[in-house]
């Protein structure tokens, strides 16, 4: 008994430590270094490690050919488009049948990038949507909950936002939209 209680008690010390690098991680996020990029080229290469990784799911990328360049810090940016990819996959069945899509679009009127995560999984609950964004919250059992709310500071600190809803007829879209220009 003794030995199951320290072998307890040791398992529970390696997962407070863990907790306390990922917020120590969050804590200290870099600060952005913008620099001009072609975001359909990053998600390009994104969606390129995945296929390979994921076999058993179906990837798209929809481009909008008038997204212009402009400048995002593109190894930030990256981050925050393989947690939501990664978000979407683990979600989905091993057995086949998943789907998940990027979806670019520019709106040259407002001067704003939207990029879409798309995937036919299970969607979210109603009651989760609203703490989605929020640090230590999460629907996984293995998750810190730091993930969205990591990728929500990298989209706020480009003057963006980061959001969700529904994909219909099945599963979720997260919706990342980006101002061409931000105020330095």
């Amino acid at each position: 008994m003794f030995d199951l209680c320290t072998k307890t008690i040791i398992n529970q010390v390696d997962e407070l430590k863990r907790l306390v690098s990922e917020f120590s991680s969050f804590a200290r996020m870099p600060s952005v270094q913008k620099s001009l990029n072609r975001l359909p080229e990053m998600v390009q290469e994104v969606l390129a490690l995945y296929r390979e990784a994921h076999k058993h799911v179906a990837f798209r990328f929809i481009d909008d050919p008038a997204v212009p360049e402009f400048s995002f810090d593109r190894k930030q940016m990256k981050r925050v488009l393989i947690n939501l990819v990664d978000n979407a996959v683990a979600v989905l069945p091993e057995a086949g049948g998943g789907e998940v899509e990027v979806f670019l679009a520019f709106d040259a009127e407002g001067q704003r990038v939207f990029v879409e995560v798309r995937d036919n999984g299970p969607g979210i609950a109603e009651g989760d949507k609203l703490r989605l964004f929020e640090p230590y919250f999460s629907t996984k059992k293995s998750g810190t909950g730091l993930g969205l709310a990591i990728a929500t500071t990298v989209v706020a600190d480009h003057g963006g936002y980061l959001r969700v809803k529904d994909n219909e007829p099945v599963g979720s879209r997260f919706i990342i939209e980006l101002p061409l220009k931000s105020e330095e």
